[in-house]
């Protein structure tokens, strides 16, 4: 059974391994691959991106962007590959935006519960202290109970 498990463990990190390696070796550590090298990409802001973009308050110009290669003949790459758009970072700093708002309301209902765990928590040792307390009362009433009942049985053996 354990060499079972210890193979398919084996199996499964040299699968993950290699996955790793291969992805990396493709990408040669690239963010992402462009795939339009050979063309130039023209964009232009919509009216709905640029709401998007003034909601996150970019400082970004609002003019179409045009990526342009450079033309040589030796290469045909873009001329700045790791730029980003206007619209791109509008998008990213409003994903941003609301991954910190989900974060700060996450955080407030972590609060929330840790106030409430710790009032339950409160009322969890109070009733505690009170049953060891009630406990105690009962185990000596028991006690005095099973004195009384020996006293009647000695003054009964002693009456005969």
């Amino acid at each position: 059974m354990n060499r079972k498990i210890m193979k398919s463990l084996l199996i499964a990190s040299i699968l993950v391994g290699s996955t790793t390696f291969g992805l990396k070796a493709c990408a040669q550590d690239m963010p992402y691959e462009p795939v339009f090298e050979n063309v130039p990409i023209t964009e232009s802001i919509t009216s709905a991106a640029k709401t998007e973009v003034s909601a996150t308050k970019s400082v970004s110009s609002m003019t179409p962007v045009k990526h342009e290669t450079v033309a040589s003949a030796t290469t045909t790459a873009p001329a700045n590959t790791a730029a980003t758009t206007p619209v791109e970072t509008g998008n990213l700093q409003s994903a941003l935006m609301q991954l910190d708002s989900a974060q700060i309301e996450l955080r407030n209902q972590l609060i929330q519960y840790k106030s409430e765990y710790a009032s339950i928590d409160n009322q969890y040792k109070a009733i505690g202290k009170e049953r060891a307390a009630k406990a105690k009362l009962v185990k000596e009433t028991e006690k005095k109970i099973k004195n009384l009942d020996s006293t009647k049985e000695k003054i009964r053996k002693n009456m005969d």
